[in-house]
């Protein structure tokens, strides 16, 4: 019994409060995670914080894994493995080298829900390979062939931004929010432009949404 007792003592002090500087590993059959935490691609993650650093594994060895780990910088949306991936792109660089590991740069919402993709926990806007267009918000919908002469002037994705973020009066993919693109947000527009690598995004605290494969 006195065994039985200690054991849950241990392992209550454990998931309490897990140091700064520990990350834990899980699986999707044993999602053994601290209070407040979701096991995301085999890792203990807080929705709407960065992922764990993973040169420092759970067991302080600092042996690097990076078979899961999505994006260099970024934080789940969901429970699907869906990951917002920030950083600047560019033609040069495109924005779908952002995405790791054998993820994309998201092509629909299948694996999120609107509130989910909506929530005021996403900090910056996170872009889809999804382009809109349409001379506002209300008149946002998917992009015809051939593309309207402001194709790309949106683009469907998740997060919000005051006065650049709005919802399309015509989902696409399943996305129901769009982001203007413009200057003053670091995220110029390419007009006639709808490959999401072909774009420019200047602000490294936006990024990409990107889905597993």
């Amino acid at each position: 019994m006195r065994l039985a007792v200690l054991s849950v003592l241990v392992l209550s002090s454990c998931f309490s409060e897990p140091p700064a500087d520990r990350v834990w590993r899980c699986t999707t059959d044993k999602p053994l995670c601290p209070q407040g935490q979701t096991c995301i691609n085999d890792w203990c993650v807080q929705e709407g914080t960065a992922q764990p650093d993973m040169s420092v594994t759970a067991d302080g060895s600092g042996t690097s894994d990076m078979t899961t780990k999505p994006c260099s910088d970024g934080f789940p949306i969901g429970t699907q493995g869906v990951w917002a991936c920030r950083g600047k792109f560019s033609p040069a660089s495109p924005a779908s080298t952002l995405c790791l590991n054998g993820y994309k740069p998201c092509a629909n919402a299948s694996k999120l829900t609107d509130a989910e993709c909506s929530s005021t926990d996403i900090k910056g806007i996170f872009v889809s390979s999804v382009a809109a267009q349409g001379g506002s918000a209300s008149a946002a919908r998917c992009i015809t062939s051939p593309p309207a002469s402001n194709a790309g002037n949106m683009w469907y994705g998740c997060g919000w931004l005051s006065k650049t973020t709005e919802r399309a009066g015509t989902a696409c993919e399943g996305f129901q929010n769009i982001h203007y693109c413009g200057s003053m947000i670091g995220f110029p527009c390419n007009f006639g432009e709808v490959r999401l690598d072909f774009q420019t995004n200047e602000n490294p605290q936006h990024g990409v949404l990107c889905c597993p494969p």
